[in-house]
């Protein structure tokens, strides 16, 4: 018995040592993940790994062709079972008591006849035995009870954690085109501080502030090329965040002269999109106490207000050409704004907290709670000549100007990118041309046809392309 209870602590250290051994996220999460959309052939099938710093696994994201980090089911929780083991313990020390000779001396010191008669010991306490076992019934209980009563109390804890979401947050895949995912709810990961969105091909919620063209917190960036930068620029300027012929994006940012720092702690507060004739603007309204059931959104269109029923699904749009919408994502602060096949961008109104303050040393006073947007860009066409602090990254062969590998890789280019004014197209890497005709000039990203593929998927640079 020793011998086979030494030889299952051995490969149980074993057992331990491999799981140690096995880089995070690979023992209860594959380490590769593939696109299996077969609207997206350049990307379908094909490998990828994942990133190293991706705890629980990842997907691809067809349409960028890239993998993302997503938050799963926690398998720690189910590390304790394999300690099963003690389980197996109570029944040894159970089976002891019955052979060993002092439970039976026990008995007969309990009665006083036995004693007197050594020789009938033996005999008597086989039938002695039969009225034992009530007794025993009572001991047994306490012993075997307590450890298997923490096994299934300790399972039913571990599921509810990962269930119920720190900020309740939930999302749904609202792509019809995926019916077996379609308006299915879910929590969005813990770490997701900016809320989530289901990807509708692998039917997982991932953080919006993780995917490609995602602009948030002090800006910071990830370019279409899937690489994560910061830009600070100046608070209280102007900077064009995307301009290509077709289209451009400015933002304004606001923010806080941090003393101790050469730089400022910047948002980005509203942005404007022009395109042909018409511009749009979509900005976060000042606000001192923050309230997410008071709507804090500024929405124009042509200079003119667009005003929105507070309910989730209430809808814009233009009667001009390209229709351009304005839809609620939920009931206040977060709308989805598309122009017709050329781009689409979500837009959500976000404070500083008391928290973030403290830990960033914003040093965010009371009468100002700095309500900023958090953006998601995604776009239907392009052309080669795209610039801009985020659009520069969409070019088919651009290169990272950012120093990698460090804390915070910082994109510089304050002059290059400032702009005039929100609604002026002026910045020195401007591609924009207000007339809105098409220029004979390559175009690098095209749009799906029915009978065509999306060239944008050859290059994976996160271009959705839209039939």
């Amino acid at each position: 018995m020793a011998r086979s209870v030494a030889l299952f602590g051995v490969v149980l250290l074993m057992l331990i040592a491999m799981a140690e051994a096995t880089p995070p996220g690979i023992a209860d999460h594959p380490s590769h993940s593939h696109c299996s959309d077969d609207e997206i052939k350049q990307c379908k099938n094909l490998p990828h790994v994942c990133p190293k710093f991706c705890p629980n696994g990842c997907i691809t994201e067809c349409r960028s062709c890239k993998p993302i980090c997503v938050d799963g089911s926690v398998p720690p929780p189910y590390y304790p079972p394999p300690s099963s083991p003690p389980s197996l313990s109570p029944p040894p020390p159970s089976s002891p008591p019955p052979p060993s000779s002092p439970p039976p001396s026990s008995p007969p010191t309990a009665s006083s006849p036995p004693p007197s008669s050594p020789p009938p010991p033996s005999s008597p306490p086989p039938p002695s035995s039969p009225p034992p076992p009530p007794p025993p019934s009572s001991p047994p209980p306490s012993s075997p009870r307590p450890p298997l009563s923490p096994p299934p109390s300790s399972t039913p804890p571990s599921p509810k954690p990962p269930t119920p979401s720190p900020s309740n947050k939930k999302a749904k895949c609202k792509n019809k085109n995926y019916p077996s995912c379609y308006n299915l709810e879910f929590s969005c990961p813990a770490s997701c501080s900016g809320g989530c969105q289901v990807d509708c091909v692998s039917c997982k919620p991932v953080c919006r502030c993780d995917m490609p063209g995602a602009v948030c917190q002090d800006p910071r960036f990830i370019g279409g090329d899937g690489i994560t930068f910061y830009f600070h620029g100046k608070k209280d300027r102007d900077f064009c965040l995307v301009s290509d012929p077709e289209f451009h994006i400015n933002g304004h940012f606001i923010g806080r002269r941090n003393e101790n720092m050469k730089r400022d702690f910047t948002w980005v507060q509203s942005i404007a999109i022009l395109y042909g004739n018409h511009k749009i603007s979509i900005s976060a309204l000042k606000t001192a106490t923050w309230d997410d059931s008071i709507d804090r959104l500024s929405l124009h269109f042509d200079d003119k207000p667009i005003l929105l029923n507070d309910e989730e699904g209430a809808r814009w749009q233009s009667e001009t050409a390209p229709m351009a919408s304005i839809t609620r994502i939920s009931n206040t602060n977060d709308v989805a704004i598309e122009v017709e096949n050329i781009l689409k961008i979500t837009a959500k109104v976000v404070p500083i907290t008391e928290q973030e303050s403290r830990v960033h040393n914003y040093g965010i006073t009371k009468d100002d709670c700095f309500a900023h947007l958090e953006l998601g860009f995604k776009f239907f066409s392009l052309s080669n000549e795209v610039n801009g602090v985020l659009g520069q990254t969409y070019k088919k062969n651009y290169m990272s100007k950012v120093k990698m590998g460090v804390l915070m890789p910082v994109m510089g280019g304050d002059k290059e990118f400032a702009t005039s004014g929100l609604f002026e197209a002026d910045c020195s890497v401007a591609r924009f041309q207000a007339n809105g005709e098409q220029t004979d000039k390559e175009v690098g990203f095209a749009l799906e046809l029915p009978s065509l593929s999306c060239t944008s998927g050859l290059y994976g640079r996160g271009v959705v392309c839209k039939r």
